[in-house]
């Protein structure tokens, strides 16, 4: 279902877009350009597809920052890896074979939400990098183990409408979404819209970074999502963390995140959304930026959201996308005011009320000190008292008494960073 209030031409296009901002500024004037960017992107969702019975008293609820009713959301895409991915199409085979049974159509029976499967769970690694042809020789072994499995996931990509399945042998989906996948603003029958998604895994808020919200959630969420069942929730803390200073030479983004890590642990922001802003976030690379939003589950938050701006632009560029879709995004982002919070802190009435402001100040010149290739590092946290918000500053100091080991993260942290990493082998995907 799609609205036709607030709908309006999106200049320097062909396209129409759903204009919150209308809708907002019609409820409460001057209100809108005070909204965090989370709250902008859900009421941009509202607007385009709930009810127009409920719109304003879900609309009065970022206005207002209220919790006292659930207002829903419609993802746009589901990504699911190859284990809670196959088993929803498994699912959904099975009501085929049911709807077959009473005489139905089963073809008819398709995901209604664009679903994307990756296979990157399923490989096991018997033969060491320093191997001659390690590369083949464990993928020819994840085949034979999975070669029941690789055929059923194989079928769907025929047999279903709506289904895009990305093989095996070719990285991490979090990293292929990055990469690939989210084109940041869709274009579909003439309407542009923010690229939103659930996945199934804890690390889906990876793609935060080019300002998508995405969250990670279970196998049966997903597949109610997939089937065009909205998705319920109420007005999440948002937390603002501002960054602040230079990274200065020989702090990596694995050191900064689990810099970060560690503070916003200590600050207990368990299921908030993290809006990072300020001159420190401006200067992070997406790559770093991504580094940072791929650690959501590790800071206990549910997303870790960065704005649309230059150089979310400029990695669009690098990683290929198509130029008229960077120049959707941008103008989007643009109309939209998508990008107007780099550089100033929400203040607490634009926030929900147990929403508190972080400052986060950890690349003030200090050098992180290390001993046998272990970074170390202590934060130390000042909380003010003041009425308004608890005021949050995390210092990064030099010390050798609290020793973080790297291995056991380094991968997945180090996959966001282009400069580790690319250029790679072609996609074997289209």
């Amino acid at each position: 279902m799609m609205n036709n209030q607030y709908k309006t031409a999106l200049a320097g296009t062909t396209l129409s877009y759903f204009s919150a901002e209308a809708a907002i500024e019609k409820l409460a004037p001057g209100t809108y350009q005070t909204l965090p960017y989370t709250c902008k992107v859900f009421a941009e969702n509202l607007v385009r597809r709930a009810d127009p019975k409920i719109l304003d008293a879900a609309l009065w609820q970022f206005i207002e920052r209220k919790r006292d009713l659930d207002f829903p959301w419609y993802p746009a895409r589901v990504v699911c890896h190859d284990i809670l991915g196959q088993t929803a199409l498994v699912d959904l085979a099975g009501l085929r074979d049911a709807i077959a049974a009473k005489g139905g159509d089963p073809a008819q029976v398709n995901p209604v939400v664009p679903t994307q499967l990756i296979v990157d769970h399923s490989l096991a690694v018997e033969h060491a990098g320093f191997e001659p042809d390690a590369f083949e020789k464990n993928r020819a072994i994840e085949d034979r183990r999975n070669d029941d499995r690789f055929h059923f996931i194989n079928w769907t990509k025929t047999a279903f409408e709506n289904v895009d399945v990305i093989p095996p042998g070719n990285g991490i989906m979090h990293q292929i979404n990055l990469e690939r996948m989210s084109p940041v603003i869709h274009a579909q029958d003439g309407i542009a819209f923010p690229d939103t998604l659930v996945g199934t895994d804890s690390h889906t808020p990876h793609v935060d970074a080019l300002g998508v919200i995405a969250i990670g959630v279970g196998g049966l969420e997903a597949e109610s999502v997939m089937l065009g069942r909205a998705s319920y929730l109420r007005l999440p803390d948002i937390v603002g963390v501002e960054l602040t200073g230079e990274r200065q030479p020989g702090i990596t983004a694995t050191d900064i995140v689990l810099a970060l890590t560690e503070f916003l642990r200590e600050a207990r922001v368990v299921s908030s959304y993290l809006e990072f802003f300020g001159t420190g976030a401006a200067a992070l690379t997406l790559g770093d930026r991504a580094t940072i939003s791929n650690m959501t589950p590790e800071f206990g938050a549910t997303a870790a959201m960065f704005y649309i701006d230059d150089k979310t632009i400029d990695y669009l560029k690098l990683t290929g996308r198509d130029p008229e879709q960077v120049h959707l995004v941008e103008t989007y982002a643009k109309q939209q005011a998508y990008g107007q919070m780099r550089s100033r802190p929400p203040s607490m009435s634009e926030c929900s009320p147990s929403t508190y402001h972080l400052l986060v100040a950890i690349w003030q010149g200090h050098r992180i000190r290390t001993d046998e290739s272990r970074p170390t590092h202590s934060l130390k946290l000042e909380l003010p008292a003041t009425p308004s918000m608890r005021l949050a500053r995390c210092l990064m100091a030099p010390s050798l008494s609290r020793p973080l080991p790297l291995a056991p993260i380094r991968q997945t942290l180090e996959t966001s960073s282009l400069r580790d990493c690319w250029p790679r082998k072609p996609m074997l995907w289209v």
